[in-house]
């Protein structure tokens, strides 16, 4: 598949209602969380016969996205729901992802484009995933297209995220970073795109990776092993102040247990923190009240 550039212009009209938290959501009927994590949409997006992972709601929320895998992350497909005459349709595979893995979607702040993970053209050991996206069409979604340079390389890339400014976040293991992999991010200047920065220290240490991007840029959830030892990974959270990121804070007990915490995304209304918890046994989506964030600042 040809490579073609990075789409130029990011659409932000859309943005202030999508962020609102004007915008009334129907969370599959569920109670809203409070500062206590738990499943989210059990019996209905959380199975037990299947493991959960990262997802994604459309700007108006009345779509959602997300990921179904097994227990060793061989075999990765997006499902998506529609929210139509005031009801959920059952989960199903969306067009792009009935072949190959393909796993954690991000849609665009205008709802045109939706941004994930594949191995659909991997070529080496080193490269395993790229990031692609697919635009929206009258009927359904188009060919999935590959990110172009320097976003893509010869390596490992995953889990797009994007600030409301159209600021993007990623994951590689790419040479010359900091860790086993590394968070790097890409300003827009005059339209385009043109240097890829890595996050550097102290968010690059040890492991990190799954870059959650607060729409403003504010703040970072991302999923962490600081230990060389570590035999899980959790989420941690940092600020942004002036663009120096603050020294990264473990998201405590509530948040991260003995299992794998990781896979972070924001609800379209501003209002509450998802992510996946995975034991080896169990993998689910989880969801809690995003003002927990304050007890980090």
């Amino acid at each position: 598949m040809k490579n073609v550039l990075i789409p130029l212009i990011v659409l932000l009209l859309t943005i202030g209602s999508c962020q609102s938290k004007q915008l009334t959501i129907d969370y599959f009927g569920q109670t809203p969380p409070g500062k206590t994590p738990i499943i989210f949409a059990p019996g209905i997006i959380c199975l037990n016969n299947r493991f959960e992972a990262r997802g994604a709601f459309s700007p108006g929320g009345k779509s959602f996205y997300f990921t179904i895998t097994n227990e060793d992350y061989t075999s990765q497909k997006i499902l998506y729901c529609k929210y139509l005459n005031k009801s959920w349709t059952m989960p199903d595979t969306v067009s792009f992802s009935k072949n190959f893995n393909n796993h954690e979607p991000f849609m665009s702040f205008d709802g045109q484009k939706i941004y994930f993970t594949s191995d659909r053209d991997k070529d080496s050991l080193e490269n395993t995933r790229d990031l692609f996206y697919v635009n929206e069409l009258k009927n359904g979604w188009s060919e999935p297209i590959k990110l172009d340079t320097p976003i893509n390389s010869g390596y490992t890339e995953f889990f797009f995220s994007q600030s409301e400014n159209g600021t993007t976040y990623f994951a590689s293991n790419r040479p010359g970073g900091y860790a086993v992999f590394d968070i790097y991010f890409m300003k827009p200047e005059h339209g385009k795109y043109a240097k890829l920065n890595n996050v550097g220290s102290p968010i690059n240490f040890g492991y990190a990776a799954d870059p959650c991007i607060a729409t403003d840029e504010s703040y970072m959830i991302f999923t962490s092993a600081r230990e060389a030892d570590a035999d899980n990974v959790d989420l941690y959270i940092s600020f942004n102040n002036n663009e120096i990121w603050s020294e990264p804070v473990r998201m405590g007990n509530q948040i991260n247990t003995e299992a794998n915490e990781y896979g972070p995304f924001l609800s379209p209304d501003g209002s509450y923190l998802f992510f996946v918890r995975h034991d080896g046994e169990k993998g689910d989506i989880y969801w809690v009240d995003l003002d927990i964030i304050n007890n980090y600042r």
